[in-house]
């Protein structure tokens, strides 16, 4: 039977001994924030087209540095309910207040108007998250609201290294992005993440918080403001670095299984799936589409993996609906109706450059099998 995962995290013959020709360097020399931390920020800020990519542990180290930069404690931030845990909890661990806003249907992406209608004297500002690595089309929009009401605009792009709207990639287009390197991403690190930023402020109190609070301007060791080992290690950075030289080979591949599901899916209409304008423009961490109401995404699943394809409900539940943030906050089913309507019948299709045409298509007929058996009762729950 074939098996199709949702991730493939691969380095080729070549990467491994660009690996292995590395690693003697990092064993006689720093282990820690050396020079492929740092080679892996400068190329790392070029390819986002950004001054400064600060490398830490993860994204969301990333993301609490940001937050602690801009001293949310006390503040509210708007975020999607349609996200990883880290991105609430970046805000409460930063002493801010999560406040939860609605999902477009189209983009997965946070909707800008219920975003408006959320903000209030206390709103810092919002985070916007690169779902599955599509950018809404209104990023721009949301830059100028922002801009507008002073208000910061972060950027959660843990899915969308690559990703484009117009001629600007993700991380560019708020006033700091985050990025991860989990091995299920886009491009691995085995961990890691990255903050890409244009504010020199912001990358300031980074590169501090990353050494603890260290005054990286004094001679001695000295410590000005509360932070955390968030460093990254050399072979981390090297792993990174290896998959960054790939990542538009990575893209490619990631497109063309995408636009495979567009052509097979295309006449099925209890089936919508969440594409991009244009399908070079998102960096397809996973393709999502949304399930008709009439559907069982239960046993869509289980026929799904049955037949060896590996599905994927991101994320579920809502993250208002989260026993952490339902205890810390009073957060309840019913407070953000289309998100939970949307996450209720959204399923997400495995897409990595590792799989051929013919696991695209295999994918994409299979789920029109389990949809047509599902409707006519012919699999059993």
């Amino acid at each position: 039977m074939r098996k199709i995962n949702m991730a493939d995290p691969h380095f080729s013959e070549d990467d491994r001994k660009w690996i292995h020709r590395e690693i003697d360097a990092i064993l006689d020399g720093a282990l820690s924030m050396g020079p492929n931390v740092h080679a892996f920020e400068r190329e790392f800020a070029a390819r986002v087209g950004v001054r400064h990519a600060i490398a830490m542990n993860s994204c969301t180290s990333a993301l609490e540095a940001v937050l602690l930069s801009k001293g949310v404690a006390g503040r509210e931030v708007i975020i999607p309910a349609e996200t990883f845990i880290a991105t609430g909890m970046a805000v409460h661990l930063a002493g801010g207040i999560p406040v939860f806003a609605e999902i477009s249907e189209a983009t997965l992406c946070l909707d800008l108007d219920d975003v408006k209608r959320r903000v209030t004297p206390r709103t810092a500002g919002v985070i916007l998250v690169h779902m599955a690595g599509l950018i809404t089309p209104d990023i721009l929009e949301f830059r100028q609201f922002c801009d507008d009401n002073g208000l910061f605009m972060i950027e959660d792009a843990a899915h969308s290294p690559g990703a484009r709207h117009g001629d600007r990639e993700a991380g560019s287009f708020g006033h700091a992005g985050c990025f991860s390197f989990f091995p299920t991403k886009v491009i691995t690190a085995g961990e890691g993440g990255m903050l890409t930023t244009d504010d020199d402020r912001v990358a300031a109190f980074a590169r501090s918080f990353q050494h603890r609070g260290r005054d990286m301007q004094s001679q001695i060791e000295r410590y000005v403001l509360p932070g955390r080992n968030v460093r990254m290690t050399e072979t981390s950075a090297l792993l990174g670095r290896v998959q960054l030289s790939h990542l538009d080979e990575f893209l490619v591949g990631r497109r063309q299984v995408a636009a495979i599901y567009a052509r097979e899916l295309s006449g099925q209409p209890e089936l919508c799936m969440i594409l991009p304008v244009t399908l070079d423009s998102s960096s397809f961490w996973k393709v999502p589409l949304l399930l008709d109401r009439s559907l069982d995404r239960v046993l869509i699943t289980k026929r799904m993996v049955a037949a060896g394809v590996a599905v994927d409900w991101a994320y579920q539940p809502a993250l208002h609906l989260q026993p952490v943030f339902r205890d810390l906050y009073g957060t309840e089913e019913g407070m953000l109706p289309r998100t939970e309507d949307i996450l209720s019948r959204h399923l997400c299709l495995p897409c990595h450059p590792r799989m051929t045409e013919k696991d695209a298509i295999y994918v994409a007929r299979t789920l029109i099998d389990a949809v047509t058996d599902t409707s006519r009762g012919g699999w059993a729950k």
